[in-house]
């Protein structure tokens, strides 16, 4: 959260966590080089020479910000230029996603900005009951799907302690977009442009692009190693990485930090049939993918970005049928089981958290989005729980050693 009087802002980039080190970036001011007071959390005032537009200090009495403390801290200068940030480090290493020095793994689910009665347009209170539902599940991610998240929500996030992927506009884009020249430049600026606008947000921890796009064609290799470039130019301090779902194929996740995968064995594309196929689909998809991957990126982390399957709130069927929420319990469950399970894998972030409108005609060739909706929702678009949150909340919980 920056706050200014006019369009002077700051940036704050994390340095040393260990020291409560930070570079403060001062943009838009006149003047390049000058000195000044820095006031830290409305009390504790440094000293700062400001050298082409940046300063490096140590934060008075820091605490670092994570998920189970998600401290805050502020800085001004001459009461009129403010900005709000936590000190922390994500990083990866060995396989691993390190958060401040610890192993972090990602329980998490993808939301949309999304409600029935208020569209888009979320309030602010149904912001903080998301995230309040998302932590009464265990889980300590959302993924911002597939757009820019409000920079509201962001602040809640910041504040309540949940960790973001905040993700630039783009769905399914094609090598023909990919090759358009006014297509590229400005998926290079808006991604550029969300950088900028989330950097003092410590809940975000990677930034992502273009989710399912065609990553497979030299096009798509080349926009989007011009998309990675164009977020590690701004020096954030973020992840790298984008929603893949040519994983057999994919020739894009070379310079990425991470590989994030989507999938939905036995749900789109594919019958699950019994629930004990449902089960083996499940094993058998994710084998494949982790195991190509891993060749291709000995020490990449790798996450499922999207796995989970539909469910039409308050429809049931002892036998589990095809769009029950009984059929999403055992689905979601075998989910959870196979990806913590697995040593290679660092995350999961379930499809969905609340059901969201799709599709009016035609686009998909997904036989489920009756409605004009994607019911895949944990929740109902009005927040109302089915069965499947009962194993979700039971399977984040036993994830729960070394967890930050």
């Amino acid at each position: 959260m920056s706050l200014s009087l006019d369009n002077r802002k700051f940036f704050v980039r994390t340095r040393d966590y260990k020291t409560g080190t930070v570079e403060i970036e001062a943009v838009n001011f006149r003047k390049r080089d000058f000195e000044g007071k820095l006031l830290f959390d409305g009390k504790n005032e440094v000293g700062a020479v400001f050298k082409y537009g940046r300063t490096t200090v140590k934060v008075p009495y820091f605490k670092l910000w994570s998920p189970k403390s998600p401290n805050l801290h502020t800085v001004s200068l001459d009461g009129d230029v403010s900005a709000r940030f936590g000190i922390r480090e994500i990083k990866t290493e060995k396989k691993r996603l390190w958060l401040n020095g610890g192993v972090l793994f990602l329980k998490g689910v993808n939301r949309h900005e999304a409600h029935p009665q208020f569209g888009a347009a979320t309030p602010e209170a149904l912001m903080a009951q998301d995230i309040q539902l998302l932590k009464s599940l265990n889980g300590n991610f959302f993924r911002g799907s597939h757009y820019q998240q409000s920079q509201r929500f962001l602040d809640y996030c910041d504040e309540m302690g949940v960790l973001v992927w905040e993700e630039s506009l783009g769905w399914g884009n094609n090598p023909r977009q990919m090759s358009d020249g006014e297509y590229f430049r400005l998926q290079v600026e808006q991604t550029r442009e969300m950088v900028r606008a989330s950097l003092n947000h410590p809940s975000v921890i990677i930034f992502a692009f273009q989710n399912e796009n065609h990553s497979q064609t030299k096009a798509g290799k080349k926009l989007n190693d011009a998309l990675i470039e164009a977020i590690r130019s701004q020096d954030s301090g973020r992840l790298v990485t984008f929603a893949c779902n040519h994983n057999d194929s994919d020739i894009s996740n070379a310079n990425t930090d991470l590989v994030s995968f989507n999938t939905y064995p036995g749900w789109i594309g594919s019958d699950a049939g019994t629930l004990e196929n449902q089960k083996h689909l499940i094993d058998e998809t994710v084998t494949k993918i982790v195991r190509r991957y891993r060749k291709l990126y000995p020490e990449k982390p790798i996450i499922a970005s999207e796995m989970g399957t539909v469910a039409i709130y308050g429809h049931h069927d002892p036998a589990a049928g095809q769009g029950t929420e009984e059929f999403q319990y055992h689905y979601d469950k075998d989910v959870i089981d196979r990806i913590f399970a697995d040593p290679e894998l660092s995350g999961l972030a379930l499809w969905h958290f609340a059901d969201a409108r799709t599709y009016h005609r035609g686009g998909s060739n997904i036989r489920v989005k009756l409605l004009a909706e994607n019911m895949a929702g944990l929740y109902d678009g009005y927040r109302r729980a089915k069965t499947s949150t009962q194993i979700v909340r039971e399977g984040f919980s036993r994830k729960a050693a070394g967890e930050q």
